[in-house]
């Protein structure tokens, strides 16, 4: 509620010449609270009261709201360069924090949550020790008429450079290419307006700030560029008992909020893993324990952008409703999940997508090709509080791109600039779907389209039941496994609606337990999981991973089937049928060519995706999220065969790009260069350190392929040429060159800068990063070679060249006179 209150006046209206009588002249004494709001000022009442007097802003907070747990929730609502966030987005968690007081001022506190206690001993001294570290001190201004509540300055806490709150999103579309620094302008920058309601309140300040774009090297892209943003800052209430949490368990695809548990005197200190879901209930527990469909208590609801093109809105509805159908399935809960559009100010006047509590899916009007679901927990049990969905206006590009790209040889529909919105539609429901996905606690199950025979992808009777694969929440996108008159077969070309783990993850996850303690829930969970690992491969769960080529080939992005060569093998022949055709299919749509130069970088894309997926097969081992009697076994190591396989089939692929540079295509195009020139260095480089990773994880089993083999393929396809006496190609050179300078690095040397060669191996140092499961490291970090290991090939290669120099001739003999020059310069 709002409302403005007039300038107060206790002057008395009698005559300048009268004799006032004391009482007359003395003016009844006012409060500090009178004091203070004596000049005309704006008030919202609600959760509790805000004033907005002269540009300043004061909590009138009651004194029984005092050490409660609440979040403070910080959302972009206008910008003025959707560069450095988006509009809607969350770019700062929320702040878990308690107002406290003594009995002069009141504290906001950041709430330390990291510990629990068994006993409640431990308890009271965990209190003592985790009090909250202090925000802010404010002075109590005043008391309110009836000593119910206080009140206290909080504007320099919402209108100031408050880093826990900044707009500046560190996933930005300017951070993923430039350090970024900004400066705050405090003359600039305001309170724009207070809203309270019952369960909340919000604060909107307008925040002006410069900020400096500077290259990796340090040179300034962008100096001093203005900078505003409109915030709004919403402080929920929490519950004051928390819901009982589901524990975690690592088998399985879901996000998690982590505690340590302090036990009894002799038992450690435990982590405590809580799953990140809604609290859904069943409005009629005793209707639903006679098995019955019974309707959720509070539905999740998710309010859909009245500014997304209108063609897409239906399929976006879609893709929300669609998660209701699995709850009614596995769950017997009716209407989990309902789409509606934004409301207008007539249905709700109190509606706002930038208040917290609302879950929103929002249209980001710029040029990235992306979309994302993230959501904010209550961090006492890892309830799920609130969750958006941000689309930026670029996805339906990528999308395209990706149907053209995988499907356009096998799908005479997508051959074309204006891809029908029936495909995609499906395709947009799809996205948005695995999208919705992560707001219901799900992470991606990057393992999940490996359960698939490759040959399977081209089985009409199995993709129309099961699509590419058994998770739309994995990165297996359109089936490029198959190949022209598959679809007229019947064969299906998209993901599944929802796929068997999506069922099997939900129903873990959101199925109520009753008449369980919590040791008792944990352990029925954790059995569950176990009985169905040993019941059905398909429920693995495979980890996100990161920097490739990955550790663990069956969990991969942008891959279908249980083979990577063999799906690469029809995937590329896909592509050379795409490259061959698609001048002809789109001449007379892409009229400017622009369609044709974006599909053919997407077309080399694609190439290096593929030779990700078939590098990740040379090296590595299968890593399983392991509980005993589950069946599973912790590392499996690859086959030798399969391995060797994968590594000559990487020979094959660097020496067969020519297709890429179909001469019909390439004239009408921009000068841009070569497609085959483009991918190669990048084909070089993952054959190149395949053997280095090899020694990873060599040691788990001495009948896969070693190091020392690995290393003499790869020598003999690299020099095969130079030792043959041949004349070398554009390709041989650019091979060999990458080989000596890799070596070269990685035996301590220095290259020709301009040239140097990717660092031999980039595994990452956490491979949990926020989508694993606590610190259990699955992957293995670390090249297991010494200089000593690699410096021999690098005299092996300068005899050789030495060798051949004199017979050489033309780019052949400018080659070896160069890199020996290299070589000379190091090594004296």
């Amino acid at each position: 509620m709002l409302f403005c209150v007039p300038t107060e006046t206790n002057a008395i209206n009698v005559p300048f010449w009268k004799k006032k009588k004391k009482a007359e002249t003395t003016e009844a004494k006012k409060s500090d609270y009178d004091k203070l709001f004596t000049k005309k000022h704006e008030t919202a009442e609600g959760l509790f009261t805000l004033h907005r007097i002269e540009g300043k802003l004061y909590f009138e907070m009651p004194i029984k709201l005092m050490g409660h747990d609440m979040l403070i929730g910080s959302t972009v609502t206008n910008i003025s360069d959707n560069g450095n966030a988006i509009v809607g987005s969350k770019p700062q968690a929320p702040l878990h924090v308690q107002f406290t007081m003594d009995k002069t001022h009141v504290q906001l506190r950041l709430v330390n949550y990291d510990y629990i206690a068994t006993e409640s001993a431990i308890d009271q001294a965990l209190k003592k020790n985790n009090i909250g570290m202090i925000l802010e001190n404010k002075k109590i201004e005043a008391w309110n008429k009836d000593s119910t509540a206080v009140v206290f300055d909080m504007t320099s806490f919402f209108v100031s450079d408050n880093k826990k709150m900044s707009p500046f999103d560190n996933n930005s579309q300017y951070t993923s290419k430039y350090k970024r620094t900004e400066s705050y302008k405090e003359n600039l920058s305001y309170l724009a307006q207070i809203k309270a309601f019952t369960d909340n309140v919000m604060i909107k300040s307008i925040l002006s700030y410069t900020f400096t774009l500077t290259t990796g090297q340090g040179k300034e892209i962008a100096k001093d560029q203005p900078f505003t943003a409109e915030m709004t800052r919403s402080i929920m209430l929490l519950k004051e008992k928390p819901y009982r949490p589901r524990m975690a368990d690592y088998r399985i695809n879901y996000f998690y909020t982590r505690r340590d548990q302090l036990g009894p005197s002799s038992a450690t200190t435990l982590p405590v893993y809580y799953t990140n879901r809604w609290d859904l209930q069943p409005k009629d527990t005793i209707a639903w324990q006679h098995g019955e469909l019974v309707e959720v208590n509070k539905p999740i609801v998710f309010y859909i952008d009245n500014t997304f093109p209108g063609q897409w809105r239906p399929y976006i509805k879609q893709a929300v409703n669609m998660w209701s159908e699995v709850f009614e399935q596995e769950c017997r809960l009716k209407g989990a999940i309902v789409a509606k559009d934004f409301p207008t100010k007539e249905e709700d006047p109190d509606f706002d997508p930038d208040n917290i509590k609302y879950n929103c899916v929002r249209y980001a009007p710029i040029n990235v090709q992306n979309a994302m679901g993230p959501s904010w927990v209550d961090p006492r049990s890892g309830e799920i509080l609130m969750a958006s969905v941000y689309v930026y206006h670029d996805f339906i590009k990528l999308i395209s791109n990706w149907l053209f790209v995988q499907t356009a040889a096998a799908d005479p529909l997508v051959r074309t600039t204006n891809i029908p919105e029936t495909v995609l539609g499906d395709a947009i429901r799809y996205v948005i779907g695995h999208e919705v996905g992560h707001c219901l606690g799900l992470m991606h199950n990057w393992g999940a389209s490996h359960n698939f025979p490759v040959e399977k992808l081209r089985d009409p009777e199995f993709t129309q039941k099961y699509g590419t694969t058994p998770s739309i929440m994995d990165y297996a996108r359109f089936n490029y496994i198959a190949q022209p008159g598959d679809k007229e077969r019947g064969v299906k070309l998209t993901p599944p609606r929802f796929g068997v783990y999506d069922h099997f993850s939900i129903k873990w996850g959101y199925m109520p337990i009753f008449g369980k303690t919590d040791k008792e829930e944990a352990e029925y969970m954790s059995q569950w999981i176990t009985d169905s690992l040993k019941a059905n491969p398909w429920y693995r769960y495979g980890k996100q991973q990161f920097s490739p080529p990955f550790t663990d080939p069956r969990n991969q992005m942008e891959d279908l089937g249980d083979d990577a060569v063999a799906a690469t093998k029809y995937g590329i022949k896909n592509l050379k049928y795409i490259v061959a055709h698609m001048d002809e299919w789109l001449s007379k749509e892409d009229i400017t060519m622009e369609k044709r130069n974006e599909l053919l970088s997407a077309i080399v894309n694609q190439v290096g995706l593929y030779t990700i997926h078939v590098a990740s097969n040379v090296s590595g081992y299968y890593a399983n999220e392991v509980k005993e009697g589950d069946g599973q076994q912790r590392f499996i190591p690859l086959n030798k065969s399969k391995q060797k396989e994968a590594l000559s089939y990487l020979f094959t692929i660097y020496n067969d790009l020519n297709w890429l540079d179909n001469k019909t295509l390439l004239r009408k195009l921009t000068l841009s260069g070569s497609p085959e020139a483009t991918i190669r260095p990048y084909i070089a480089n993952q054959i190149i350190t395949a053997p280095l990773i090899i020694t990873i994880t060599s040691d788990l089993d001495k009948n896969t392929l070693q190091y020392d083999e690995a290393m003499n393929m790869v020598y003999h396809f690299v020099w095969g040429p130079t030792i043959k006496g041949q004349s070398l190609n554009e390709g041989q050179i650019e091979l060999e060159k990458t080989f000596l300078y890799n070596m070269m690095t990685n035996s301590g040397f220095k290259v020709p800068q301009s040239d140097k060669s990717v660092a031999a191996l980039n595994i990452d140092n956490d491979p949990i990063s926020g989508f694993g499961f606590g610190n259990r490291d699955m992957f293995a970090k670390s090249v297991r070679l010494t200089q000593a290991d690699l410096y021999p090939y690098v005299l092996k290669a300068q005899a050789l060249m030495k060798s051949r120099l004199a017979s050489s001739k033309g780019k052949t003999h400018a080659h070896y006179a160069f890199l020996l020059k290299v070589l000379e310069q190091n090594i004296k």
